[in-house]
């Protein structure tokens, strides 16, 4: 399939692609700590240093395909261009996919006993 030869078709996919991430970011540093993995923040020693953590997180991965968006808007079709600012853009988001694991990993093996709750009945 043939994209067309537009500068502004790879830019514009890339910028609609980031917003769902920007939204997320904007939920879970609300609070909304289930988003992530089933994170349960009443089990948490700080939710919301934890909340704040991982939206700045997923905040770095809207940012880079933000930027990967500015790569490709001045990449303008030369393929080299857009290899390198797609190599950038991989690493970047790799990168903070990594440390996001990393940040999950050590707030599980933190928990905390769960709460007792009649309405669970967990003790």
């Amino acid at each position: 399939m043939n994209m067309p030869n537009n500068e502004f078709v790879l830019p514009a996919i890339m910028l609609i692609s980031a917003a769902p991430i920007l939204v997320a970011a904007v939920l879970v540093a609300r609070g909304n700590l289930q988003l992530i993995n089933g994170l349960d923040a009443s089990r948490l020693r700080d939710p919301a240093a934890a909340a704040s953590r991982f939206g700045k997180l997923l905040a770095m991965v809207a940012i880079a395909m933000l930027l990967a968006a500015l790569g490709f808007y001045w990449a303008h079709g030369d393929q080299s261009r857009t290899m390198w600012v797609t190599i950038a853009l991989l690493v970047a988001v790799n990168g903070v996919a990594v440390a996001m694991m990393v940040a999950l990993a050590k707030l599980k093996r933190d928990y905390r006993a769960p709460r007792d709750d009649q309405r669970t009945g967990r003790r």
